[in-house]
């Protein structure tokens, strides 16, 4: 029987579970802000310094966090399906 070589799968669809997860809390978190921001009595301009850097910038730099993890979670999942499929073909 040939050494095995390459990935164990279900570690990596387990990885990939976790960095889905992960998007899905930063996504989370973006929400909750947003609707914090929206409802909160706060005024002045400590509210509008705070929401002109969370709208400028910080909100879109956590989605494009959330969305790097989501794309490494869809990779990590593609690589795990071809791992299976090349294993299935080596022992089959």
């Amino acid at each position: 029987m040939p050494q095995f070589l390459g990935q164990n799968p279900d570690e990596v669809d387990n990885f990939a579970s976790e960095l889905t997860e992960s998007a899905r809390a930063l996504e989370g978190i973006i929400a909750l802000v947003d609707s914090r921001l929206r409802d909160t009595t706060w005024v002045g301009s400590d509210r509008t310094k705070f929401e002109g850097h969370w709208v400028g910038s910080q909100a879109a730099q956590l989605a494009d966090i959330a969305l790097s993890l989501a794309t490494a979670a869809s990779v990590a999942s593609a690589n795990a399906a071809e791992q299976r499929v090349e294993t299935d073909e080596l022992y089959h």
